[in-house]
């Protein structure tokens, strides 16, 4: 529906006369544009916005204050110069600089519309607020429809089935026709309102609340007249329409749906609707989206899943998914922020129609899948823009250095990969395992993440393999976690897209035994690992899981090891033989910031904490007077050492004096070496 306020007195700031020639093209609507490409989706990036493939990875980099999304291979996106047309390799089509009259203002801060509408037909609708109401093809050409060049253009309407709605200026008051692809006018503008013909129908108006829907020559075809308080384009055979106080969808001569049916069988009456498109329409309360028969297929909130920001939207599927603005991480969106719209009325705005920004305070953009899946999430991590994705096979076969596979099968079902390990967003990693480990004996830890299949639900997951310290190449049996000397793993997984109180599968570990086959360990690991992974809640629950990898890089990480205690600290270490000391002084960092060095031995509990200037090398003592600081648990103490750096790391050696302390019972000491420690930059 192409205005809000219908006849009203003429006072619009976008009204241009179409009476001179843009590049003049002889009739290039009526025919769809680019269709058969593969999708591309909005998606944010910090304040910019780009374009996302299906898989969430970016195509298009965010570098936009605005977009719109792809439509017949063009896009609407603004600069700070104004509003222009992309085509799918983010080329200029038309160059940014136009303006649309309607704006919507979000906690003061104004975005103005797109002037340009969504390319249908071959043609995309401009009506900038300070030039000529005109058609733009794909190729950026533009074409004035001669039927309008002496009228006074509101406002354009896309091409659909070969005709397209213009409100011109009649008097004091506009009024609504239809050209056709000649640009001739073949509905004279006689109505109040209008919308976009499909099969055959459009919905007009002969005031702000007497609706119908007209055939190509403009005759009334349902219903016997116009009674409709709206009505918008049908979409699968269905129209949204209001009667009175009845909501819902009409289809060729009477009401077809007027509630919906939810997951448990109960019939919900509609309050609001929204088109149907690609065979699915929201629906207030909720939102829920329903297919033709009135069933509901996503409920998006069911179960505290995602947490809609605006309720009262009802956005629609676009190239087979449906955009909504959710809570990022929480239930919560955040303030809910002021939107305003000013402005003539443009079809696009108002509270229905989906806002494509994210003013709230805790928000992101998901795109779902017709079953209600998350498919992209603007908060996950992705790939930078323009890198590619690391070969995961090599070129004589077989996986690639760094990849990955895993099988599983019982309860759990799937494939995951190959995969690399060291790509961007992989968590998987190959590393020292435990407060006592080192780099070069162990004991390490393998974790390779993957999805599967639980209880027809997919599930992300964990695998985690212990490799014990020394361990060499070779053939190793896989025991149960609880043999410290052993090889074991562990499985975790999680259910994707359920709210935090749906039920989990269970962690399952190697109690069922297996074999662990190991090519080489040392700066990468390669080998083989098939085990029967048991569930802890159920024994006869079994997973069967097979996993290659390839020269999957170490991460090295700090260490720390006690070298000796004397007095009170040992009397302190012996009295906790389930909590070690060590524990207190691990795991560590250091952050180098304001002209000063922290070196943190521990995070949790106690620790050491030494503070240093920028920069400092060598051996040290530190204490209260010193320029080298030294604290346990908070309190001042003194101590003597040295450290080294190399390559961003330190590395070296501290004995602390810990004399009455309030944490020791007496005169005590504590000596430590700390190895591979990665400084961070606080800044």
């Amino acid at each position: 529906m192409p205005g809000k306020t219908i006849f009203r007195t003429f006072a619009w700031a976008g009204a241009v006369c179409v009476g001179t020639t843009l590049g003049a093209v002889a009739q290039p609507c009526g025919t769809a544009a680019d269709t058969d490409s593969a999708a591309l989706y909005p998606l944010p990036q910090d304040a910019q916005w780009g374009f996302a493939g299906r898989d969430g990875e970016w195509r298009l980099a965010p570098e936009w204050r605005q977009v719109r999304p792809f439509s017949e291979g063009v896009a609407a996106v603004e600069t700070a110069d104004g509003w222009g047309l992309i085509n799918r390799d983010g080329a200029y089509i038309v160059d940014p600089g136009a303006q649309d009259a309607d704006r919507v203002v979000v906690s003061g801060q104004t975005y103005a519309l797109s002037p340009y509408k969504p390319m249908s037909q071959g043609c995309s609708a401009a009506t900038p607020v300070d030039g000529v109401a005109h058609y733009v093809t794909a190729n950026g050409d533009t074409w004035t429809p001669p039927g309008l060049s002496d009228e006074r253009v509101l406002d354009l309407g896309s091409f659909s089935e070969g005709l397209a709605w213009a409100r011109v200026t009649r008097g004091k008051y506009s009024a609504v026709g239809w050209i056709d692809t000649k640009g001739d006018w073949v509905i004279e503008p006689e109505f109040a309102d209008g919308g976009n013909f499909s099969g055959g129908r459009a919905p007009a108006a002969m005031s702000t609340e007497n609706w119908g829907y007209i055939g190509p020559d403009g005759d009334l075809v349902f219903p016997r007249k116009f009674i409709l308080k709206a009505a918008s384009r049908y979409g699968s055979d269905l129209a949204p329409v209001r009667l009175d106080n009845q909501a819902g969808f009409m289809g060729a001569d009477d009401w077809a749906i007027q509630d919906v049916t939810m997951s448990d069988g109960r019939k919900v009456d509609i309050r609001a609707a929204g088109r149907f498109a690609e065979g699915r329409a929201a629906v207030l309360p909720g939102p829920v989206w329903i297919n033709p028969e009135g069933q509901v297929t996503v409920a998006p909130q069911t179960g505290a899943r995602l947490s809609i920001c605006n309720e009262s939207r009802l956005p629609a599927y676009q190239d087979g998914l449906l955009p909504l603005v959710v809570g990022n991480g929480t239930n919560i969106c955040g303030n809910t922020p002021e939107i305003r719209y000013e402005g003539p009325g443009d079809p696009r705005s108002g509270p229905a129609q989906m806002l494509w920004l994210l003013p709230w305070d805790n928000d992101k953009l998901v795109w779902l899948d017709r079953e209600g899946r998350t498919v992209i999430d603007s908060a996950a991590c992705r790939r930078a823009p323009g890198t590619l994705a690391l070969p995961v096979e090599a070129d004589g076969g077989g996986l690639a250095d760094g990849a990955y596979s895993i099988t599983l099968s019982g309860m759990v079902e799937g494939e995951s990969g190959p995969y690399r390990a060291d790509a961007p967003c992989n968590r998987s990693a190959f590393k020292m395992d435990g407060n006592t480990a080192t780099n070069a004996n162990g004991p390490w830890a393998l974790s390779l993440s993957g999805e599967g299949n639980w209880q027809g639900m997919p599930v992300n997951l964990s695998l985690s393999i212990g490799l014990p310290a020394r361990l060499g190449p070779g053939d190793h049996a896989v025991q149960d976690p609880m043999n410290d000397a052993a090889v074991s793993a562990y499985l975790w997984m999680s259910v994707q897209d359920v709210g935090p109180n749906a039920e989990q599968p269970a962690t399952y570990t190697s109690s069922g035994g297996g074999m662990l086959t190991l090519e080489s360990r040392g700066e990468a690991i390669t080998g083989s690992f098939e085990a029967t992974m048991v569930s802890r809640d159920a024994s006869e629950d079994t997973i069967a899981v097979k996993a290659d990898f390839n020269a999957i890089p170490y991460t090295r990480g700090p260490e720390v090891t006690m070298v000796e205690t004397t007095g009170a600290v040992t009397a302190l270490d012996e009295s906790m033989p389930d909590d070690p000391l060590i524990n207190f002084f691990t795991p560590a960092n250091a952050v180098e910031e304001n002209d000063r060095l922290v070196l943190s031995l521990g995070k949790f509990g106690p620790k050491l904490e030494l503070g240093f200037p920028t920069g400092y090398s060598g051996a040290f003592t530190a204490g209260p007077e010193a320029s080298v600081s030294i604290s346990f648990a908070g309190v001042p103490v003194r101590a003597e050492g040295r450290l080294e750096r190399n390559d961003g790391r330190l590395s070296g050696d501290v004995t602390a004096k810990l004399d009455a302390h309030d944490q020791v019972d007496g005169a005590g000491s504590v000596t430590l070496r700390f190895a591979e420690i990665p400084i961070e930059n606080g800044e």
